[in-house]
């Protein structure tokens, strides 16, 4: 009888040392799993890092007036995905697209009249994002590529030729002009879609007179992709 009893308490302490393993077992497989998640996401976080949030637009200082000629406007490449070119057909534009990245949350502007930067850690042409790019209105003795960007109206077209030679057209939908002390607030907007849909915004900074040294307001324009 004590043999029997011994023989099913071994059997019953056998049973809950094999519920005790798949536990033990189902919780490693929980804390794997977990942590390659984790990792996962937070590889995924430093190989995309957030975007930065622009708040000022750099003044032109001496930026060179020497016009690129036909030869050289044809000839610029750049990688396939990124913009090449900016064309608008009221304004009578076609310049190069200069990229550059942002500095202590301060938008560039070229270091040419005539040419228009892209910030490039904002979305390419094509991606589905919000384009970024600036230009220059006038320069030390005339005008630069954005010198009449606010005479722009809605509905007006701009095209993005790409290096791989794609072609997208945006049509107007905003023209804001913004004192240079509201920048902080108003500039990020220009870093955000116009109903989910791929938008460029171009901006550019205009002095109140010929005779001043900086800028006293921004133009901004948005439009989304047709």
């Amino acid at each position: 009888m004590g043999l029997k009893i011994d023989r099913r308490a071994n059997r019953i302490a056998s049973i809950i040392g094999y519920l005790l393993l798949a536990i033990l077992l189902i919780c490693l497989l929980k804390v794997f799993f977990w942590e390659h998640s984790y990792y996962r996401n937070k590889s995924a976080e430093t190989r995309n890092p957030q975007q930065t949030v622009i708040t000022e637009l750099s003044d032109a200082k001496n930026p060179s007036e020497d016009k690129p000629t036909d030869e050289e406007v044809s000839k610029y490449q750049v990688y396939t995905t990124s913009p090449r070119y900016l064309e608008i057909s009221r304004l009578k534009i076609k310049a190069r697209v200069k990229e550059s990245s942002v500095n202590e949350y301060t938008m560039p502007v070229p270091d040419n009249i005539y040419d228009v930067m892209w910030y490039s850690g904002s979305s390419n042409p094509g991606q589905g994002g919000n384009i970024l790019m600036s230009g220059i209105s006038e320069g030390t003795t005339t005008h630069g590529a954005f010198a009449n960007l606010d005479s722009l109206e809605k509905g007006d077209e701009i095209k993005i030729a790409r290096g791989d030679g794609e072609l997208f057209t945006y049509s107007v939908r905003e023209i804001m002009i913004i004192d240079k002390n509201e920048a902080k607030n108003k500039l990020p907007i220009a870093q955000t879609r116009i109903d989910d849909k791929e938008t460029l915004a171009l901006i550019t900074a205009r002095r109140a007179n010929e005779s001043s040294e900086t800028f006293n307001s921004i133009i901004i324009v948005r439009a989304t992709i047709k």
